[in-house]
């Protein structure tokens, strides 16, 4: 008898381990693997139930300790995510800790808890990004660059903002915003302009450096 206990929760922890590790799928025209890294072309599509799915041009899937966890994506990229999806033209994505980063033209947005959008950022140049600490690091090209164009970062219906360097730590609700900056503050009904900023979202608080800030007064306030 406690031998048939034995192998029943011996059994019941494979399937747990199965379950957990989840299934990659992979589509392309062309693919050439080995034991450890497949590499694809033409119309690539991987996806890990649950997690993520990305459509591109080419891609790398590289297996590390056993796992087949990071994705290298280049050309026309969109991926999904659970938790929000991104364009742009090169991804590293490691799928064991939900980070990477993109480049090229990036646009992503992150949704809350109820499905609603809680950030976009558009015209990032590079947005490094870990989606379980909802932590965002975003810069823009030089200015210098015939292509430049200042990153965008809208926040809920709250807050819109322009810079051309960026942080988001989503856990503690704070923005750090550095060149150039500009914020129009919906919900306060102000603008600031800054050459550097630190916005707390969780009570409307900022911090800056040569900062001019215009309150707009309601009918009646005046």
């Amino acid at each position: 008898m406690k031998k048939n206990i034995i192998v029943l929760v011996v059994f019941l922890l494979l399937v747990s381990l199965l379950i957990a590790a989840g299934t990659v799928k992979i589509r392309a025209k062309n693919i050439v693997g080995s034991k450890d890294q497949v590499y694809l072309t033409g119309d690539v599509y991987i996806e890990k139930e649950g997690e993520v799915s990305v459509e591109t041009d080419e891609a790398t899937l590289l297996a590390k300790k056993g796992n087949w966890n990071y994705i290298v994506a280049e050309g026309s990229t969109y991926a999904l995510f659970s938790t929000g999806e991104a364009t742009a033209t090169f991804l590293e994505y490691n799928m064991d800790t939900s980070s990477g980063v993109m480049k090229g033209d990036v646009i992503a947005s992150l949704k809350d808890d109820k499905g609603k959008q809680k950030l976009l950022v558009k015209n990032a140049a590079e947005l490094d990004f870990n989606l379980d600490t909802e932590e965002f690091i975003g810069e823009t090209l030089s200015k210098k660059d015939p292509a430049f164009k200042p990153v965008l970062i809208y926040y809920r219906d709250e807050l819109e903002a322009r810079a051309l360097y960026f942080e988001y730590h989503g856990k503690k609700g704070i923005f750090y915003l550095k060149g150039d900056v500009y914020i129009v503050d919906k919900k306060n009904n102000r603008t600031i302009t800054a050459s550097e900023l630190t916005y707390n979202t969780t009570n409307d608080t900022f911090e800056g450096k040569d900062v001019y800030l215009e309150i707009i007064l309601e009918e009646g306030e005046q």
